[in-house]
């Protein structure tokens, strides 16, 4: 007997809510050609979502839409409008369930609790414990029904039952159960009383439970990464499919458009299916499954495709490209896995240019500064850049002069990832600094900490960054400063490694004393003591200043004398 499943799944969406626009290298009758075409957003996601249910109708076969995490955050329609945007435009997209993943938490629980009183469909998160969760707290995420996260009586993360039936009419049941990553705590910013257990061994529990119980077809619907699924396909026997996110990954072979992909529409580890749909709404999975009496996937048809738009421009060495050559390229992309025709849905289109679009094309017109040379980024120090970025140090300096309007403030710090691309000369947006620069809607939070243990902060974010002698989680904690000096020299034994740090004080450059308290200011996630940066953990006074960092940056910007220049100096010795 064969149950019948279509499937349809997107992650890592970010907040793109509009189509993106995208460029590929396509190869016609082994010619080159250039291609830039809008793909994706949610007015063609909901088009094609609306067609697959109805022809899931007709087959007489469930149709599932599921969202493997990561909504929030990535564009200025977050920056604008936070997690109600998203909310409400989901809530028309009407998928079954969706997966918490660790960008919900950027701005801790609260949003999330917002976000899950205006969803109307399931948030799943099975390893999420909320046992001890304080319930006077102003947002607790535990009375939300919609929320199904563990259940620390049974031992096992909650799940939704959904029905699926075979050629004969039989029926079965279809067990989906969300698992995010239980490291949240090191790249989010969730309370300190929600807590996240095991992925494995919660996923494990709960489908030992399932198939206890008979439920033998299950999906994990997970944020772990595409490394993280393979992992647990293979540890934990019994698993269906696994409808993941976390990692952008592309599931398919996109090998003909150049782009990083899995190289196969279907990976199976351990009889388990494995599926990603890449990010930004870009594409959209759509499969067919056909499982066994035992819950193992025997038939898969479809994949993930990009959603394109067609208004595309195809050039040649940049030459317009010929009305033959236009057609030849359109039949192409008829014919390619790569790519299926969009299909648009008007009402979402109009409640975004009615609600939403105003808001954001302001942004986009709004001048802050006019920059007279260009400031590049890089997270690490190069041969060119041998101080590294160019403008994350003057980010540090607008958190500087932003949190000194309160209270005195001796240095700003901020972390290479948290500065998203290099700023070209000439004018510079609200909307490039909020949607692009820092688009991060994180508040900068003053502390106070010993200078010991400001010196093994340094340490410890560059140890990461580079991976040495602690297993890195990437270059992106990499420290930049205003108004300290430091020297870090990889050859020095740990914990001893910065050889020297300066501040900046009455003028004059200074040593910082072990024994004595600064004052710094950070983004909150920095302060968190996520990615190396534990040493932040024994800092005190924590003051929220009720900024956001672009907004701290817009404002330092605005009011500075341009060129800006930066005059701390870092330098590493490996």
């Amino acid at each position: 007997m064969t149950y019948t499943l279509q499937l349809a799944h997107i992650n890592d969406t970010h907040s793109h809510f509009e189509s993106s626009l995208l460029h590929f290298d396509i190869s016609v009758d082994n010619k080159a050609y250039q291609l830039d075409a809008h793909c994706g957003g949610y007015a063609n996601i909901s088009g094609a979502i609306a067609k697959f249910r109805h022809q899931a109708t007709i087959a007489n076969q469930t149709a599932l839409f599921l969202h493997a995490g990561d909504s929030f955050q990535g564009s200025l329609y977050f920056s604008c409008f936070k997690g109600e945007a998203n909310a409400t435009l989901l809530n028309m997209l009407k998928p079954d369930a969706m997966t918490i993943g660790n960008h919900e938490f950027d701005l801790g629980n609260t949003p999330v609790a917002d976000f899950l009183k205006r969803i109307n469909f399931p948030m799943l998160a099975g390893n999420m414990d909320l046992s001890h969760e304080d319930q006077t707290k102003q947002s607790p995420l535990r009375p939300h029904a919609n929320l199904l996260c563990y259940d620390n009586q049974q031992k096992i993360g909650r799940y939704l039952l959904k029905t699926i039936t075979n050629e004969q009419g039989e029926a079965a049941q279809l067990a989906i159960v969300g698992i995010t990553l239980d490291l949240m705590h090191k790249i989010g910013c969730p309370d300190p009383d929600c807590h996240f257990l095991d992925a494995v061994a919660t996923t494990a529990a709960t489908v030992t439970h399932l198939r206890a119980q008979g439920i033998k077809h299950i999906i994990v619907l997970s944020h772990l990464g595409y490394q993280g699924d393979l992992a647990l396909a293979q540890k934990v026997a019994g698993i269906s499919v696994i409808v993941g996110g976390h990692t952008h990954t592309l599931s398919g072979d996109f090998s003909e458009l150049n782009l990083p992909c899995t190289g196969q529409e279907h990976q199976m580890v351990n009889h388990c299916l494995i599926l990603h749909a890449g990010q930004h709404a870009e594409t959209l999975g759509l499969c067919t499954l056909g499982f066994d009496d035992d819950g193992k996937v025997k038939h898969f048809s479809g994949g993930v495709k990009f959603l394109i738009e067609d208004n595309w421009q195809a050039t040649e060495n940049d030459v317009p490209v010929s009305p033959l050559q236009q057609q030849k390229i359109a039949q192409y992309l008829a014919q390619s896995n790569c790519f299926s025709a969009a299909i648009t849905d008007d009402t979402i289109t109009q409640l975004i240019n009615s609600h939403y679009r105003p808001a954001v094309e302001e942004m986009r017109r709004k001048v802050i500064a006019k920059l007279p040379q260009t400031l590049l980024h890089t997270r690490l120090p190069t041969d060119a850049l041998p101080h590294g970025s160019e403008i994350a140090p003057l980010v540090a300096q607008g958190f500087y002069h932003a949190a000194s309007r309160d209270k005195p403030i001796d240095f700003g710090l901020h972390n290479a990832g948290g500065v998203r691309v290099s700023v070209k000369s000439g004018e510079l947006t609200h909307a490039e600094i909020a949607g692009r620069l820092l688009p991060f809607a994180i508040s900068l939070v003053s502390y106070v900490l010993s200078g010991k243990d400001l010196k093994q902060t340094l340490e410890g974010a560059i140890n990461n960054a580079l991976s040495h002698g602690v297993n890195g989680t990437g270059n992106g904690s990499y420290p930049y400063t205003h108004l300290l000096k430091f020297e870090y020299n990889a050859n020095l034994a740990k914990d001893n490694r910065i050889s020297s740090l300066l501040i900046f004080r009455d003028e004059q450059w200074i040593e910082v004393d072990d024994n004595q308290q600064y004052c710094g200011v950070s983004s909150s996630y920095t302060l968190a003591g996520k990615e190396g940066y534990d040493a932040l953990l024994n800092s005190v006074g924590h003051h929220d200043h009720q900024v956001t960092m672009a907004d701290s940056f817009i404002t330092f910007i605005r009011g500075a004398v341009l060129p800006v220049t930066n005059s701390t100096d870092n330098s590493l010795i490996l």
